[in-house]
């Protein structure tokens, strides 16, 4: 008896690790120069922004906390906000960081022609080599990734590695410590990876709800917190937020009941404590709490999954894989089609209307 292959959702998570090898192969490799040159860029300006939209905007968190641990300020800014309420103060001293994995995502394309008008710099990071982005960047670095199905999955690992190679080809020797960081990363998650989707079977009782779950984090989590949403939302059809470890204290824990549902991330060591001590008093107050990160002794805040022996520069890596695994287990308990948008367009060509009809990846 044959047995049918997964979805191609699944397909994708359970790949990730190959697309990491691709990418570590294209940098290493195939283009090593682009990165390089970017990094030359970089180094040269007065002012770096980092922006995209969806899984390409939360992708630069890490590589702006990376940039701020060495006293260089990478502010983070949607693109549809940079385009429409703060180009004035761009100018030849500026280097935007442009990432779309397809090079075509509506608010980029309109952004270039501006950027060059006011003689900005730009670094785009794509996935399409002959994509408007790239063709208009001043440096094209590619993520050499194989495409995804649906979601941003495969992609989206290459985009936050890129970045960070990026961030190392700046201050680092990226040919050597980094890339054996690289290296063991990619190995943690080939193992890691098909462990934690056989283990999920086991998640329905914590994610099969109607209650919208949050993710909390710090740092270079955030990107995991606010990409882990967007699967929810994407993948799963369900609400859920992403939000700062920090601002949800203020205010936020309000919401607390018998049904709130957190995922705390805990992989950050500079917060790892107190992200710990929030987990640990969410569950104290009468949530249903999980944690992703090192293993906590003595805790009673039940992990999703053992954490892998990941460096924690790569950790953004890891840390959203169970996200992605949850949204698609949700879905599959949800009884949803898989790999199906309802609305929204595979590529985001237009700033107004939505898809009328369903579309397959």
């Amino acid at each position: 008896m044959t047995t049918a292959p997964p979805p191609l959702l699944a397909q994708n998570i359970l790949a990730q690790p190959d697309a990491l090898r691709a990418v570590r192969a294209h940098h290493f490799s195939n283009d090593r120069e682009a990165l390089v040159r970017a990094a030359d860029l970089l180094r040269a300006s007065k002012r770096i922004i980092l922006t995209g939209m969806g899984a390409s905007l939360f992708g630069c968190a890490p590589l702006s906390v990376f940039f701020a641990g060495r006293g260089v300020v990478a502010e983070v800014v949607e693109t549809a906000e940079l385009l429409h309420f703060a180009t004035a103060p761009l100018d030849e001293s500026t280097v935007v960081v442009v990432v779309s994995r397809s090079g075509e995502s509506v608010e980029a394309v309109k952004l270039l022609p501006v950027l060059r008008q006011r003689r900005t710099k730009v670094i785009g990071v794509t996935n399409v080599p002959r994509s408007t982005v790239a063709r208009g960047a001043t440096v094209a670095v590619l993520l050499g990734s194989p495409a995804d199905e649906f979601a941003a999955i495969q992609t989206y690992a290459a985009t936050v590695a890129t970045l960070l190679l990026l961030g190392a080809a700046c201050f680092l020797d990226l040919y050597g410590g980094v890339k054996a960081e690289f290296d063991q990363a990619i190995e943690a998650l080939a193992a890691w990876v098909p462990e934690c989707m056989r283990w999920s079977g086991g998640w329905p009782s914590f994610f099969a709800t109607s209650a919208p779950v949050y993710v909390l984090g710090r740092g270079a989590s955030l990107a995991a917190c606010s990409m882990g949403a967007l699967l929810m939302h994407e993948v799963a059809k369900a609400p859920a937020v992403g939000m700062s470890a920090g601002q949800f204290r203020h205010g936020p824990v309000e919401a607390v009941n018998e049904q709130f549902r957190a995922v705390v991330l805990g992989t950050q060591s500079a917060t790892r404590e107190i992200d710990r001590a929030l987990a640990e008093d969410l569950l104290r107050i009468g949530a249903n709490v999980r944690w992703i990160g090192p293993a906590m002794e003595g805790s009673p805040v039940q992990a999703l999954y053992a954490w892998p022996d990941v460096p924690e520069r790569f950790a953004p890596l890891a840390e959203i894989v169970p996200l992605q695994i949850a949204a698609y287990r949700t879905a599959e308990w949800r009884g949803l089609p898989l790999g199906k948008a309802r609305f929204a367009a595979l590529v985001t060509d237009s700033e107004t209307g939505f898809a009328a009809a369903s579309q397959t990846a």
